[in-house]
């Protein structure tokens, strides 16, 4: 990996006990604000003499930068040493422990170096790229290295013990970074999903399996003849009328979220979809989301009108007619109903069975689509 031909890099710098500390402390603060991460990249260059650092970590086999983790280099000059790794495929052993996807891939730095202008002259560049965490635990720390226009420069021995210790710590809170970011993409998801609690929401994955879903989508998926359910999976239509919320899906899966609301005339009201990405992985690896979450809501259309024809033609009491509204408009379960209503579940259940044999139906489904359907 180091180039021997060219001398140590020498300690001109003064690294003392209290520098690497405020520095491995601020690796971690950078786990919860990624703005820090420019300032890493500035003491970093001080503890290693550099005139220039990327700060970067692999996803998926791809360098990315670390926040804004440069210094004395533009983030577009940084991209270059992303886009160099990705092409440069050479048939060789992992170099200083970088994630298994990187297998045959070598970092050029001093060809990097070579291209930007402040570095050309000689001006030495420190390369850091931390793997991807999630393929790498108990694998050797992250590849640092310090390097010129004509090659990699040797650490000395003080500086490779520092090397060792901050590659051990920048795993660490990359790591820590990544889980609170999940955490907050969970939350994000939790929090939309309680601001639409009065509307049908719904995830599903890539295969269209049905993840998540609140009662007002499981019901809308049991009667709509837009959107529904089968073996877990959920189907559009395969009516001219649902092109449009297709079209919407396949481009919200390519990660174009720009277009993500459709709205859909059945023929008796209107019926709109917003698409929405979720994302399961620590870090974004890439533009297209892991889920979607498809919110619908329904407008113009007068379900409880047909609720109540329902019940006069059926001869059902209030009480039944209470109980047909929370599950026909929300596709609750007898639970869900007792618990809404204020009553036990074996009274809901017992007046479920007296609508079932006034409406000549056996199950929720059939008795939901009876309703609403005609």
């Amino acid at each position: 990996m180091n180039d021997m031909s060219h001398p140590p890099v020498s300690d001109n710098t003064s690294v003392g006990l209290i520098s690497v500390t405020d520095t491995i402390a601020l690796l971690y603060r950078s786990a919860v604000d990624d703005s820090l991460w420019s300032e890493v990249a500035e003491r970093m260059a001080k503890l290693f003499g550099a005139d220039a650092v990327a700060l970067c970590h692999t996803v998926n086999g791809q360098v990315r930068l670390l926040g804004e983790g440069v210094y004395n280099l533009s983030t577009r000059e940084a991209d270059q040493l992303g886009r160099q790794y990705a092409q440069n495929t050479v048939p060789r052993a992992l170099p200083l422990g970088l994630d298994e996807s990187a297998r045959g891939r070598v970092l050029d730095d001093a060809g990097f170096a070579r291209q930007v202008p402040q570095l050309a002259a000689g001006g030495r560049l420190l390369t850091v790229v931390v793997p991807d965490v999630g393929r790498a635990e108990g694998a050797a720390p992250t590849h640092l290295s310090l390097a010129h226009s004509e090659g990699r420069l040797r650490f000395d021995d003080g500086q490779h013990q520092l090397r060792e210790l901050i590659s051990g710590h920048l795993v660490d809170a990359v790591r820590l970074q990544m889980s609170l970011d999940r955490k907050n993409r969970i939350a994000e998801f939790h929090n939309s999903a309680v601001l639409h609690l009065g509307e049908a929401w719904l995830v599903i994955d890539r295969n269209d399996q049905l993840i998540e879903c609140n009662p007002i989508a499981r019901s809308f998926l049991l009667r709509s003849p837009l959107l529904g359910i089968k073996d877990g999976r959920v189907r559009v239509a395969g009516s001219d009328t649902c092109d449009p919320l297709r079209d919407a899906m396949q481009r919200a899966w390519q990660g174009d979220i720009g277009h993500n609301s459709v709205s859909i005339e059945p023929g008796d009201g209107i019926v709109s979809f917003d698409l929405r990405p979720v994302f399961r992985d620590d870090q974004r690896s890439s533009e297209k989301p892991d889920y979607l979450m498809i919110l619908v809501r329904e407008l113009n259309r007068d379900i409880m009108m047909k609720i109540e024809k329902q019940a006069e033609t059926c001869g059902l009491s209030r009480a039944e007619l209470r109980v047909l509204v929370q599950l026909v408009r929300l596709g609750q379960n007898p639970a869900e109903i007792a618990d809404a209503i204020g009553t036990s579940e074996r009274t809901i259940r017992c007046q479920l069975s007296s609508i079932f044999r006034k409406t000549g139906t056996r199950t929720q489904q059939e008795i939901i689509r009876r309703t609403l359907l005609g």
